[in-house]
């Protein structure tokens, strides 16, 4: 089955250099919940202006509006971005994730920390009856790393164990396994998020954003504050939430957007060899299960 793009989605907002105003730069999903300030930095993340960069002047192509930092929400169109420099889409690398999910080492803490903590899916709120909860919490619920363990090596060489204030007495490796680093999500809404589908932005006041159709009402709701209460010394990390966040603009905003990737088919089939990325995920994928089983 061909693995789609995210240009596929619905995209309702695209934006221009304004001397190449037929080549979009990319565009994305306006479910209402992006506003004008964020528009600004979400360009902010895309794009590297090379000359003399001054500040963008981004504007409505209909209507000429100006696009000023300001909590409206962005109108649905096409916008032209002038500058006094040559503008070009950044090249940052995202950070794909892996789709298919084993138990691992470290992970009984994190579980059992992660469960403690939120006792709900604290993206869409659902929530059970506490004893409903005690018996059947693990099918109704996902703990979801937001910096993929699988990427522990990145973790480290960016010395990202900063993030995390609750295992001082931990080595920087297993510092992934924090529950600062994690939060408790319904499995509809753990697939989104770990497909850079659903994300939440901690500088907008925790603010969820929906990069896709938004069957499921999440778009403009607010991360629950169970997870995020600065008196728990378990509170999630605005770091790790802003990182996400980072990605989730990189993979669906930038040109056609990045692939989609099928959840849940088996590590030997030709699928995955076939894929976008193929041989990268193959080799990610069977080091990660190695590493686990030593």
């Amino acid at each position: 089955m061909p693995t789609p793009d995210r240009s596929h989605h619905p995209r309702s907002v695209f934006f221009y250099d304004s001397t190449h105003p037929d080549v979009a730069l990319g565009g994305f999903v306006q479910n209402g919940s992006i506003t004008e300030a964020n528009f600004l930095d979400i360009l902010e993340i895309l794009l590297v202006v090379e000359g003399e960069p001054g500040p963008l002047r981004v504007q409505e192509r209909i209507s000429n509006d100006i696009v000023s930092r300001t909590d409206v929400a962005l109108k649905k169109g096409a916008y032209d971005i002038h500058s006094q420099g040559s503008i070009q889409v950044s090249d940052e690398p995202w950070i794909y994730r892996l789709t298919s999910y084993i138990v691992t080492r470290g992970q009984d803490r994190f579980l059992h920390e992660i469960c403690n903590r939120d006792r709900k899916c604290v993206i869409s709120g659902l929530s059970l009856p506490e004893s409903v909860f005690r018996t059947y919490g693990s099918i109704f619920f996902e703990a979801v790393h937001i910096f993929p363990r699988e990427h522990q090596s990145l973790w480290n060489q960016n010395n990202y164990q900063q993030w995390i204030t609750d295992m001082d007495d931990a080595a920087g490796s297993s510092k992934i396994n924090s529950a600062q680093n994690g939060f408790l999500l319904q499995p509809a809404v753990q697939q989104l998020f770990d497909q850079y589908l659903v994300s939440v932005n901690p500088d907008d006041g925790y603010k969820i954003v929906i990069f896709t159709f938004d069957l499921l009402g999440l778009d403009g709701r607010i991360l629950d504050p169970v997870c995020r209460n600065p008196t728990d010394p378990h509170h999630v990390s605005d770091q790790a939430l802003r990182w996400h966040y980072r990605q989730s603009v990189l993979a669906n905003v930038r040109r056609g957007g990045e692939p989609i990737f099928e959840h849940d088919f088996p590590l030997e089939t030709d699928e995955i060899h076939a894929s976008p990325y193929g041989q990268e995920r193959f080799e990610l994928e069977m080091a990660f299960r190695l590493r686990e089983v030593v």
